[in-house]
């Protein structure tokens, strides 16, 4: 079925149409209705003379479908040679599926111009998306005009509209919150729990956590059981002393741990290359003795601690170890609903990654004087990443001495000398 229609994202008409299976859609660059009606049974006319001359003529090597399987194809190159990760391969991938391809699919890369990436800008807004999403988003529209033009297939990258992207606070913990949370973790090792969905008095879909040796009323349908472990309460106090993201802690084995006693005691965790970061990591003293308090409970239980075995739930083998990170982001899920930690004083939503910006928030308040440079570089990120996250809305904090010192007041005296 062909035909044209507007839609509020953009002043133009557009046409679409429908066949064996597959979407074309194109925008008629013209608000008049008459001259976008020609321009579609054009456009339909050339879909089926394309069609009829098989797929060489209807993929050609400036089409949107043809160069996004070549940019793929080089992003699969990258992810066997280990430069990139496959959850950042993944949401590459998704994204395109979602949102990029249904809107430039069919359309020839050499028109796709600042125009076209506005109209589609201005589509993604009208759902529910934040902006730092729509700017990724249009960074993958730039990404793939990018490959086109290494290609040969543009001269050069058209201009793309501006995302301004709010940068909301990352969640972390209080020193008081963080004691609360250990402590709530160790009450609650042990203790295995129902997670069930039901729908509330106002119809919204709500989460009951109920333990399952409680005697009180099941809403709704049971979703899992989840077990609290041990390990959970250690991995909430090395993290918040060791710098790492939880997807460090999946593939952390006891190999990549050198233990130092000098002038100071640390750990030196030498993990696998993360978001193009490869320096070792040097952790605060607490996590030396978590990991070697932690190191001897699994001893105890007869568990191996070779050099390739996994530090933290080592019951998970290697081809489950995006499950044993699964199951803690489940139990610190549950902790944080029991404990009342959900969410920050100003709202922020909170998950185990705030254990990573607890850790680095506690060195730029508590740190003394430290090098944002130094600290970056420990953390596996940026100095643009520090200041732009976690120094910046602490400037006041860290410069307290500044803020709250007091010239000397000048005395009669001192106006003389100086005159």
């Amino acid at each position: 079925m062909l035909y044209i229609y507007q839609h509020r994202a953009s002043p133009f008409w557009w046409v679409r149409y429908w066949e064996r299976g597959r979407t074309y859609r194109r925008s008629t660059r013209t608000e008049d209705r008459i001259t976008a009606i020609a321009f579609a049974k054009q456009y339909f006319s050339d879909i089926k003379q394309r069609i009829r001359q098989g797929p060489t003529a209807t993929r050609s090597a400036s089409a949107y479908d043809t160069l996004l399987n070549s940019l793929l194809a080089s992003e699969r190159a990258k992810l066997g040679r280990g430069e990139l990760t496959q959850i950042t391969y993944d949401n590459m991938v998704y994204r395109f599926d979602k949102k990029i391809t249904p809107f430039f699919s069919g359309w020839d890369i050499t028109e796709i111009n600042y125009q076209q990436v506005s109209e589609f800008l201005n589509q993604i807004s009208e759902d529910d998306l934040t902006s730092s999403t729509i700017s990724a988003y249009v960074r993958l529209v730039r990404k793939l005009l990018q490959h086109a033009a290494r290609q040969g297939v543009i001269t050069a990258v058209p201009e793309m509209p501006v995302v301004s992207v709010r940068d909301n606070p990352r969640g972390w913990f209080m020193p008081r919150e963080y004691l609360r949370l250990v402590r709530w973790a160790r009450r609650l090792a042990g203790h295995r729990f129902e997670v069930r969905k039901y729908r509330d008095s106002g119809g919204a879909v709500a989460t009951q956590i109920v333990d399952v040796a409680a005697q009180e009323p099941r809403r709704g349908d049971l979703m899992r059981h989840v077990d609290m472990t041990a390990d959970l309460a250690s991995v909430i106090e090395f993290m918040v002393n060791s710098f790492v993201r939880p997807t460090d802690i999946k593939v952390l084995q006891h190999g990549h741990v050198d233990r130092v006693q000098g002038r100071y005691r640390y750990l030196r965790l030498r993990l696998p290359p993360t978001k193009g970061h490869s320096d070792p990591i040097t952790t605060m003293t607490q996590a030396a003795g978590v990991y070697e308090r932690l190191r001897d409970r699994h001893q105890r239980s007869g568990v191996a601690c070779g050099d390739q075995h996994y530090v933290f739930l080592p019951e998970y083998g290697a081809k489950q170890r995006d499950y044993a990170l699964k199951q803690f982001q489940r139990q610190f899920e549950i902790l944080l609903a029991l404990s009342g930690l959900g969410h920050g004083t100003t709202g922020e939503p909170r998950s185990m990654y705030s254990l990573r910006h607890t850790s680095i928030m506690y060195r730029l308040l508590y740190g003394g004087t430290i090098n944002t440079l130094v600290l970056a570089r420990n953390a596996r990120t940026s100095p643009e990443m520090i200041d732009r996250f976690y120094a910046r809305p602490l400037s006041g904090a860290m410069n307290i001495d500044q803020l709250l010192a007091r010239r000397r007041p000048v005395s009669a005296m001192d106006s003389q000398n100086e005159t």
